[in-house]
């Protein structure tokens, strides 16, 4: 659904991307993350059309958005990190302009329009001047105006910029919504925990260039070291059983054990983890938890970034 191949955007003798090549099919959620002045703006704009790249080519829905800019914005709802709005405009007022702007039937807007404001959450804001809303509240206006017309394909860059904990909550829930609808979502941000358990794809970017991007999980493999952290808990007097079982396993290193409870790093794959566990049970320890402890997008970021910007 967005193809961004080989791009390429140069600003007199600084290089802003350098040939970046990314697919993301229909459905994903895609977290492009990186520190100000990676290249993620940059990048964002040149997938909306609003940029034309140095070299290579964005496509959405299979349009070349250089080539064929008008039929390109039929599938894209686009939010900028930083936007502008008509302050002397009513909320209703705004998004009946955009939505005539993207040729809606004129029988359709009004139902749309309440629609829209209510999945934002504005609704007794309906008719507020816009030069009256907070910045939260001017942000989620934003999104409103880029769903208007039921994109194929959202970029938003920097989207929760301006929003509290509860919008940003509701925004995650909103964009979950439009995925589940059929949407693709390519959404920027330099604030990690923004993308937490939110994101179905990430990729990391620094200097114009894409370090590494894929599903969670492939991302999470390739950033792992050789071993996973183990931790574990039981009840009872056990210590000296587990640390003999754990110790005795050359796949197990640097076991860290106190009374009720630890953990150790394990140098094999997932599934391998279980016949750990059956030993200790097989030697009457009353095992109470057991599991990985997985690496979070912050923990990824960290060890695959090297933190440089242009």
């Amino acid at each position: 659904m967005i193809e961004l191949v080989h791009l390429r955007k140069e600003y007199d003798d600084v290089l802003a991307v350098d040939d970046l090549t990314l697919t993301i099919p229909q459905g994903e959620i895609f977290g492009l993350i990186g520190p100000n002045g990676a290249g993620k703006t940059t990048t964002i704009r040149m997938a909306s059309g609003l940029l034309r790249p140095t070299l290579g080519q964005a496509l959405i829905a299979g349009v070349d958005v250089a080539q064929e800019p008008e039929r390109a914005q039929q599938y894209i709802g686009y939010l900028a990190d930083f936007f502008a709005v008509y302050e002397d405009l009513k909320v209703w007022e705004y998004l009946d302009y955009f939505a005539h702007a993207y040729k809606l039937p004129e029988s359709e807007i009004p139902a749309r329009i309440t629609e829209v404001i209510a999945q934002v959450n504005l609704e007794v804001k309906r008719d507020a001047l816009i030069r009256g809303l907070s910045r939260g509240m001017k942000q989620r206006l934003g999104i409103a105006r880029a769903i208007i017309h039921r994109p194929k394909v959202m970029l938003l860059d920097e989207p929760a910029s301006g929003l509290d904990p509860k919008a940003r909550l509701e925004l995650r829930n909103l964009l979950r919504s439009l995925r589940d609808q059929g949407a693709t979502i390519l959404i920027s941000s330099h604030i990690l925990t923004e993308l937490e358990g939110f994101c179905t794809s990430i990729g990391i970017m620094e200097r114009g260039r894409l370090v590494r991007s894929g599903s969670i999980e492939e991302v999470t493999a390739a950033a792992a070291s050789s071993t996973r952290l183990v931790r574990l808990s039981w009840a009872g007097d056990s210590l000296a059983v587990v640390e003999e079982k754990l110790r005795n396993d050359p796949r197990v290193s640097e076991v860290d054990l106190a009374a009720g409870g630890g953990s150790f790093h394990f140098g094999g794959p997932e599934p391998d983890l279980a016949p750990v566990l059956a030993s200790l049970v097989a030697a009457n320890v009353k095992v109470t938890s057991f599991g990985e402890i997985k690496q979070t997008v912050e923990e990824i970021y960290m060890k695959l970034s090297t933190h440089e910007v242009m």
